[in-house]
């Protein structure tokens, strides 16, 4: 057996550390010859006798820690019968990790919401002058987000979006498919995960309860392309390797009905109808709560006004509006279909709130940030809130910025790029990136990267006039803008 003195580095009890540190332990960090390489009587450091030690690969009360004494580390695990456990060698370094006192978790708690918090952006109360501080909504969620790490998972956040692409696809959009848009959404979601392990081992989880569902047929949008756009959400975050991170769940994932059978788009639409009306059953808001919230409640009243302002364009290429004869008759049209979105969003809230207790609460519209989190899911170079990407196209400037617009406002300064054979976002028409070269590709990257590379299986070399507008680009252009790829890449590198 192995009797070491060990540095303790963290105060945080919780299976998933002990699973990270031991795997430090078996394959890196430093190495101790003997005990007496480390002063064990110091209160930084504590003695490990190991006998038996194994690491599951899901954190779970399987984990023994009554055999750790208050005052010694003894560790005696049982051995599990799992593909990860681990073979244990001497004198390689483990950290210990201590139970803390509940201060620590308050603590611990508090970081993470503002990481989380950092993310926001949120309105300011009408009554009340100056610039927005903080988030509002942080000690509202204190309590979920302690318990959630006493049970040393990560932390799980709700957002209700991506419905599907805006049925206007003359004005706003570009097809039915996600795009550059959804993309960086995607992608600042990750990196929000990401940010909390900093803080946090364990990082975050984005629950992304798409509602398309709950919308298309009030909407005029069809079941097949609301199936298409998530399947390409899904798809789109499996490439980007987010699916650790992000999980999109549908409605009947939510209520159940895909437990057993994985969901295709056969059982999608087979399932559709049944679980919109299942919700409005269980779930269902009336007109009357809807408008005595929307008077009592100014966040409520802000989601109506956004619901007005998409659909007077989007309804103008609806069959729902289709019989509108006067101007007077489609107004009335939109705020009776505002309504009844509402009716569903709320439902949906309400649903989500039975089904995700747990959950920090995101939120694509702007709000106080009571309770919860209005996140813009574009950062636009002038740093307000965005338009949803699923209502409109992403404008890309010299500079690298993102700007969230009708693709009608740039088609005379923006020239439309491609991806994979379809429209994928605009970007600003200039001679320092406008080459008339389609064997050179350029790739908008979050955050704000331009990637250069040459078109795949083309051998290319960039000419010194191209070289020469790479250096004029990295001159205006706020994010790195790397070439790689080109037989002479090293001639345009940074």
């Amino acid at each position: 057996m192995a009797s070491l003195s060990l540095p303790v580095e963290r105060k945080l009890f919780n299976p998933l550390w002990w699973r990270e540190m031991l795997f430090q332990w078996q394959s890196q960090s430093h190495k101790i010859s003997s005990a007496s390489d480390v002063d064990a009587g110091t209160p930084e450091s504590k003695v490990v006798e190991v006998h038996q030690v194994n690491a599951p690969s899901k954190a779970s009360s399987a984990y023994d820690f009554a055999k750790v004494p208050k005052d010694g580390v003894t560790i005696t695990v049982t051995e599990l019968e799992s593909e990860d456990d681990l073979e244990v060698e001497e004198d390689r370094a483990v950290t210990i990790i201590s139970e803390p006192e509940p201060t620590d978790w308050d603590k611990l708690a508090s970081d993470i919401l503002d990481v989380i918090g950092d993310y926001g952006l949120h309105t300011q109360p009408k009554d009340v002058d100056g610039p927005v501080t903080g988030w509002a909504g942080k000690s509202f969620f204190m309590d979920r987000v302690r318990t959630q790490v006493a049970k040393g998972h990560a932390i799980e956040m709700i957002l209700p979006a991506f419905p599907w692409k805006s049925i206007n696809q003359v004005d706003k959009v570009t097809g039915v498919l996600p795009d550059l848009g959804e993309e960086l959404a995607l992608s600042r979601l990750h990196q929000l995960c990401e940010d909390i392990k900093v803080v946090y081992p364990p990082g975050g989880e984005v629950h992304i309860a798409t509602d398309g569902l709950l919308f298309d047929d009030v909407v005029g949008i069809s079941d097949d392309n609301t199936w298409a756009y998530g399947d390409g959400l899904v798809q789109m975050a499996k490439s980007k390797g987010y699916d650790k991170s992000i999980k999109l769940f549908r409605v009947m994932d939510i209520l159940g009905y895909t437990a057993d059978t994985p969901l295709n788009k056969e059982s999608y639409l087979s399932l559709a109808q049944k679980c919109r009306n299942e919700i409005l059953e269980k779930y269902g808001r009336t007109e009357e709560e809807v408008r005595e919230m929307m008077r009592d409640d100014p966040d409520t009243l802000l989601t109506y006004c956004g619901f007005i302002r998409f659909l007077e364009t989007d309804l103008r290429h609806s069959p729902v509006a289709a019989h509108a004869t006067s101007g007077q008759k489609y107004r009335k049209i939109v705020k009776k279909v505002a309504i009844s979105m509402m009716i569903r969003a709320e439902s949906f809230t309400k649903f989500l709130q039975a089904m995700k207790p747990e959950h920090v609460r995101l939120s694509i519209h702007p709000s106080s940030g009571n309770v919860k989190l209005s996140i813009p899911l574009i950062v636009q170079g002038s740093g307000d809130f965005p338009k949803s990407p699923w209502h409109s196209s992403i404008a890309v400037a010299l500079d690298g910025t993102y700007t969230t617009v009708h693709s009608k406002a740039v088609r005379d300064t923006h020239r439309l790029m491609y991806k994979d054979g379809r429209p994928y976002f605009y970007r600003e028409k200039s001679e320092l990136w406008d080459w008339e070269d389609e064997d050179v590709v350029f790739e908008a990257q979050y955050p704000n990267t331009m990637l250069l590379y040459p078109r795949a299986g083309i051998k290319k070399s960039l000419t010194e006039e191209q070289l020469d507008k790479v250096k004029q680009l990295r001159g205006v252009h706020k994010g790195p803008v790397k070439v790689i790829g080109f037989e002479n890449a090293a001639a345009g590198a940074a």
